[in-house]
Formats: structure tokens, C-alpha cells, sequence
């Protein structure tokens, strides 16, 4: 599935930026790969779209004013600490063939018996795994199954994570906790 954006060059800086979102965009910036940065701009509502789709670890193509689009991720979203709405983006553009190192996030699903059965509590350690790989073969999230956490002490590791071998390598120590159901006090 390709993901695509479309950014305007933005000339709006400092406090302008304030009405630039009042408008409904949202000011950001590419860079990377040898370029200098840019100033954008996107509707927020199209980024808000793109980024549920694609996350931090997918590739999205950004075509900067009509021009040819590039390969880029984002890399950081800024947002206000009230409404939780975004108020900066960076779009770092990348190569497809040069591996890279990303924080993907953990995602946990299912119920541990432990915690119905014992009164145990689900220790969640981890929020993301560091791996290594191509921008195409990047995982968007890891998903954990905790319910197979059936007696108390039961724990998951990342050496235990199932992610495509072959083509992902994960740089987060093997004997990191990333869940555990702890015993009742």
C-alpha cells in the first residue's frame, strides 16, 4: 500500500504560525538525505489521515509542490499538551536501499489468565523494540500476545518476539523483559 502527502512550501514562521493552523494547516519541515531543510505545509486533516495509516516506521511519499515525490518518513510529531492535536511535523526523506535503525512501537493484545486467576498484575516493560532494516521491510508496530502469560512470574522476552527474521534485525537486548504478570502483594 502506498502512502502519499502532498506539502506546500510554507513562508510562515515564528508566531505566524499560529494562524497557519487556524486555517487548518499544519506547519512542518523536510529534510535529510543530502538536502537542506524546507519549510511545508499540510492540511491537517490529510495528515492526521496519513499518519494513523503510516505511524513513525512506514514510508510515505511526500510530493513537495508538485515536484516528483520522494520517499520519506516522519520522524517527529510535536503537539500541543492540552488538546493533543499536532502543531509540527518533520519529514526525514530517506534512501530505500540503506538500512535504518527505528523505534517500533509495542502494541499488546489479548488478556493474561494470570491476572483473572491470581489477582496478578500485567507488568507492560516495553513501549517499543529497536530494530534494524530496510525502510520497505520496517514492521509497523510489533504485536504481543500476553495471554499466554498463564501463571504468575510467567514473562515475555524480546528474544521471543516473532518478527520476519530474515529481513529485521532487532537491536534491543534479547533478555529485556517486554511483559510479566507480578504477583499479588
Amino acid at each position: 500500500m502506498t502512502i502519499e502527502i502532498s506539502l506546500a512550501p510554507r513562508s510562515a514562521s515564528g508566531k505566524q504560525n499560529r494562524r497557519l493552523r487556524r486555517t487548518g494547516m499544519l506547519p512542518g519541515v523536510v529534510y535529510g538525505r543530502g538536502t537542506d531543510s524546507v519549510p511545508v505545509q499540510v492540511e491537517s486533516k490529510a495528515f492526521d489521515t496519513v499518519y494513523r495509516a503510516a505511524g513513525r516506521t512506514s514510508v510515505v511519499n511526500v510530493q513537495l509542490d508538485g515536484k516528483r515525490p520522494q520517499s520519506a518518513i516522519i520522524k517527529s510529531v510535536q503537539r500541543n499538551p492540552l488538546s493533543g492535536r499536532p502543531i509540527h511535523v518533520d519529514f526525514l526523506l530517506i534512501d530505500l536501499l540503506q538500512e535504518m535503525e527505528v523505534d517500533v512501537p509495542v502494541v499488546y493484545t489479548g488478556e493474561a489468565p494470570a491476572v483473572e486467576q491470581f489477582g496478578g498484575t500485567l507488568l507492560h516493560n516495553l513501549a517499543h523494540v529497536r530494530v534494524k532494516a530496510l525502510p520497505t521491510d520496517l514492521p509497523h508496530e510489533i504485536s504481543v500476545d500476553v495471554s499466554r502469560l498463564a501463571t504468575l512470574d510467567d514473562t515475555i522476552y524480546v528474544r521471543e518476539l516473532h518478527l520476519d527474521g530474515d529481513k529485521v534485525q532487532v537491536l534491543t537486548d534479547p533478555d529485556e523483559m517486554v511483559a510479566k504478570v507480578l504477583p499479588p502483594r
